[in-house]
């Protein structure tokens, strides 16, 4: 398995880079694992190293030699060289950013600016090239404004642009944009604060991306194959497998211009078609020819490997033979039948002027094989094939369109689905993975990091699995060491042999905690299209339900924490009440309640509810209240005391008071307070002592 560490892979380049690595990966093969992570990060979460014999890292190279520290072969995409052991594979930045200048130079610019991202190589070097072309020429450079941005997405560039008009006005006359993302955010703001694109400012890119084509003006740029880009970095990486050395430090991607509206090239207007590769054919071999010359138009730069090879668009083929038949004066292919051919062609590559160069490459092979056919009718059957041709095209390209809105709809649809798992704690638990059938997504996973255990080695939990009707299911609870993950049967449901049957590994980790992986597989590039960065959106919601219901789970735990503490506290209150007013059966009838401390209020209220449940639980008759243990009684104790007295003898019982000794006695005289009803005993043995003689037991008889 080739393991691919790549720091950027949410738009249509990155996606297309990863499906031209996983062609050349599967020619050779080989498996291919893209972990969104530093190579550095990758190796410190330890996912996947046994699994992957040799790395790509894309963008970024911190921890490379770290990750390569067991010997396995590296190659860099797009990020600066590393010694030589690590061969790199890059776009062609120097001398495209020097065409585009000078391209905007013969369109009488001399005011132009340049914008990138700060903390990217490709952009750096060709903040570089554009210093150098300037300067070369003459001009000055000081609009080099990468230092101004920090991200290259389409939002960004148009807030940053927004600033830099309410700051400086109109500093420009033309813009190089470091990405088509940049460029288009650009243009977006220019319109806005009323200026034209390009009468006012002309704009050029770098990528052509599939959005650049259908921007407003379309969108001159300079275009590059990250297919062909992905598939030379595999190749030098199963070359170094092979034990052969590298056939050079650096390798770079062919470019070349792109000239649409966007940058104002009048008469000169569009120059975006490429020129279909010339194959020496034999006359006999010339429908061959034809369909394998379409196949590489369409691929690009990027050549089988040789003749026998298979070709990206084998259904080229169909057109061609159609062709001939059309000219052997058969009846002309079906529209139909031409569709579904453009419609593989669109899938491989949906630019505009490539499909265009296609047809263009059919009606020239037409012409020339027009001239030698003998047939009166053959012109007539040829110009109905021709139109069917050209209508095919068009057909299959605004399907494509439409699959695209749709596709957009999905990742509405997706985002809604997501938020139920903010909001449902059913949806949490049982559809956690349900999102994913409104996507293009043909399976996923989510392995949680497994409680720490005397294993030395840590190990991801299988959570979740999509499809759930599959056999995926048996996974769920299932244990892998980290190193050994994804499983065969993750790897196999992905479905290696179809253009996107690649696993995708993305950390679940927050600024808190690292909760494991997500798992996606069967990736098509409509799932990125119009670059909205939807596995951003996707990964952002998951992990911020992850945080959402522990959040709640550790609330519940505190709110049961406190509920336990609370009846703890509430029993606690319970008991020291009774130790407070302990009501005890000294003798048949005869109940004793023992004060300690000082008696307020609430205590005195307590007293009297002690008192009187005590009499009516225990059908007493006399109740000593032994204020032995009380500091100081007060007249609003005294008086609380002679209330429980007249409510006690409500049911039928005396109080008597014991433990009141002569400066207590006398304090309560001087206070004025009435105890006439109230007896008084210095001594708990003086209180039994006159409730244990002869005369009391009889009275206390009588009384019942």
């Amino acid at each position: 398995m080739i393991g691919v560490a790549s720091v950027f892979l949410d738009n249509s380049f990155n996606a297309t880079a990863f499906r031209g690595m996983h062609r050349a990966a599967r020619a050779r093969g080989y498996e291919l694992l893209v972990i969104y992570a530093t190579p550095l990060r990758v190796f410190e979460r330890g996912v996947a190293l046994r699994q992957v014999a040799g790395w790509i890292a894309m963008y970024n190279i911190d921890g490379l030699e770290e990750l390569l520290s067991d010997g396995k072969p590296g190659v860099i995409f797009c990020a600066p060289p590393l010694g030589a052991r690590f061969p790199v594979v890059r776009a062609e930045n120097h001398d495209s950013i020097h065409v585009l200048v000078d391209h905007l130079i013969r369109l009488g610019h001399r005011r132009i600016a340049y914008i990138g991202m700060t903390g990217s190589d490709d952009f750096h070097e060709r903040s570089r090239s554009f210093d150098q072309a300037m300067r070369a020429r003459g001009l000055e450079a000081d609009l080099n404004l990468l230092s101004e941005f920090h991200e290259c997405t389409i939002l960004y560039t148009e807030q940053r642009f927004h600033e830099l008009f309410a700051r400086n006005g109109k500093f420009c006359t033309a813009l190089v944009a470091g990405n088509d993302e940049m460029a288009i955010g650009a243009i977006n703001a220019i319109r806005a604060h009323g200026y034209r694109v390009p009468e006012d400012i002309a704009v050029v890119g770098f990528d052509d991306i599939h959005t650049a084509q259908h921007c407003d003006p379309p969108l001159t740029t300079v275009r590059q194959d990250p297919a062909l880009l992905g598939s030379m970095a595999v190749e030098r990486l199963v070359d170094l497998l092979d034990g052969l050395p590298p056939r050079e430090l650096v390798t770079r991607g062919p470019a070349e211009l792109v000239v649409r509206r966007s940058c104002g090239s009048g008469r000169a207007a569009w120059n975006a078609a490429p020129v279909a590769p010339a194959i020496e054919a034999s006359e006999g071999d010339w429908q061959q020819a034809l369909s394998r010359q379409m196949s590489l138009l369409l691929d690009g730069w990027e050549r089988p490997l040789s003749d026998s090879a298979p070709i990206g668009w084998p259904e080229a083929e169909v057109i061609a033979q159609g062709l001939g038949a059309a000219l052997a004066g058969e009846e002309p292919l079906d529209v139909g039948t031409l569709q579904r051919a453009f419609s593989a062609g669109v899938a491989q590559n949906d630019k505009i002027e490539v499909l265009l160069a296609a047809v263009k490459l059919v009606e020239q092979t037409a012409a020339r094989r027009l001239a030698g056919a003998p047939e009166p009718e053959a012109a007539r059957r040829l110009e109905t094939f021709l139109d069917r041709v050209r209508l095919a095209q068009q057909r299959a390209l605004a399907a494509w369109e439409r699959r695209n809105v749709k596709s957009l709809e999905r990742l509405v649809r997706a985002k809604v689905h997501m938020s139920r798992l903010l909001a449902s704690k059913h949806a949490w638990t049982e559809e956690r993975l349900e999102w994913l059938a409104q996507t293009s997504i043909g399976v996923g996973g989510i392995a949680l990091w497994a409680d720490a255990s005397d294993k030395a080695e840590p190990e991801l939990l299988v959570h979740s699995v999509y499809p759930y009707d599959t056999d995926l299911t048996a996974l769920v609870g299932q244990r892998y060491p980290a190193r050994h993950f994804p499983p065969p049967a993750l790897r196999a449901a992905a479905l290696p042999d179809q253009p996107g049957g690649y696993l995708l590994l993305i950390p679940l980790v927050s600024a808190k905690r690292d909760w494991g992986t997500l798992v996606l597989g069967g990736l098509h590039l409509e799932s990125f299209v119009e670059n909205l960065h939807p596995l951003a959106m996707w990964v952002s919601l998951l992990i911020a339900a992850f945080e959402h219901h522990d959040m709640e789970a550790s609330l519940q735990a505190e709110r049961d924490m406190l509920a336990a503490a609370y009846e703890r506290e509430r029993a606690l209150a319970s008991t020291v009440r009774e130790l407070g007013c302990p009501v005890i059966p000294l003798l048949p009838g005869v109940l004793l309640i023992s004060l300690i401390g000082a008696i307020d209020a609430a205590r005195a209220q307590q007293i009297m509810e002690a008192a009187l449940s005590g009499v009516a639980r225990e059908g007493a008759r006399w109740v000593l209240l032994d204020v032995t243990g009380v500091p100081f009684v007060d007249e609003a104790i005294a008086a609380a005391l002679a209330q429980t007295a007249q409510a006690t003898r409500l049911l039928g019982a005396r109080v008597s008071l014991v433990g009141v000794g002569p400066r207590m006695a006398q304090g309560m005289v001087g206070l004025g307070i009435d105890l006439h009803d109230i007896s008084i005993f210095q001594s708990l043995a003086a209180a039994i002592s006159e409730l244990t003689r002869p005369e009391k037991k009889t009275k206390a008889r009588r009384a019942k």
